[in-house]
């Protein structure tokens, strides 16, 4: 098995683990695809002009947490090609790419190519964000946190439950219930609300206003309080609330 690896820095790397779970993001920086059908990438690699080897293969997405992105492209054949991305907290992003299966040593020539295609695209795409929503991000903004099961435990550590609740929301009924939710606990400085089921979403809401959006919708991460109007299922839902503004911050330690 033939494997490569490159670090990028970047102080958030959370913000390149979401962008490449959109797996068309991925995709679309690979050097040697020829043909996308769906679900399905033909990829061809060559060596000295005279040799070659293309075949389709499958993509397999796995997301474990925030932390791990795994992309399997598997052919009929079995032969297989990983991209893997890792967060390390504070320091940056590692790819890697290897490659097990026939011809090896005609792709294991182009794994160094895609790899720099795939760091340099990613690269580009950082360079778009705006400055100020990577220093929010990191500083007055809670969104990040809550996507973060252990900040989410100390939060509830300092909080206390008001209500759980099951409920079937058709879409656009999600702001409403929040709203109403806001207004019965209103004479608390600090309030948390996470809903699991069909998707996931967690607010928190500080001294009356939105500090903090995490959604989670077919696999993918959302900071967007937009979203929330597209969801929809049945969900059970707990509120928690604090008696000082103060205990928000201990998601941040």
């Amino acid at each position: 098995m033939k494997s490569e690896t490159e670090d990028i820095e970047i102080a958030r790397p959370e913000v390149v683990m979401n962008w490449a779970r959109d797996q068309s993001n991925i995709i679309s920086i690979i050097p040697n695809v020829v043909e996308i059908k769906g679900n399905i990438i033909k990829l061809k690699f060559t060596r000295l002009l005279l040799f070659s080897f293309e075949s389709y293969f499958s993509i397999e997405p796995t997301f474990v947490g925030n932390g791990l992105i795994e992309y399997k492209l598997k052919d009929k054949n079995d032969n297989e090609l990983k991209i893997i991305l890792t967060a390390e907290p504070k320091k940056g992003v590692k790819v890697g790419i290897n490659y097990s299966g026939e011809k090896e040593w005609i792709v294991s020539k182009g794994l160094k190519k895609i790899l720099d295609e795939i760091t340099n695209g990613i690269k580009n795409e950082i360079s778009k964000f705006k400055e100020e929503e990577i220093e929010e991000t990191s500083s007055g903004n809670y969104s990040t946190y809550l996507s973060k099961i252990s900040s989410i435990s100390k939060l509830l550590m300092k909080s206390k439950l008001a209500k759980s609740d099951e409920v079937s929301l058709k879409q656009g009924e999600v702001l409403n219930y929040v709203e109403e939710a806001i207004s019965q606990y209103s004479n608390y400085p600090v309030i948390y609300i996470s809903g699991s089921g069909d998707s996931t979403f967690r607010l928190l809401f500080i001294n009356g206003e939105l500090k903090g959006v995490y959604i989670l919708k077919d696999g993918k991460d959302s900071f967007n309080e937009e979203d929330l109007n597209y969801l929809s299922g049945d969900f059970k839902i707990h509120i928690y609330v604090g008696i000082s503004p103060r205990i928000a911050e201990v998601i941040k330690e």
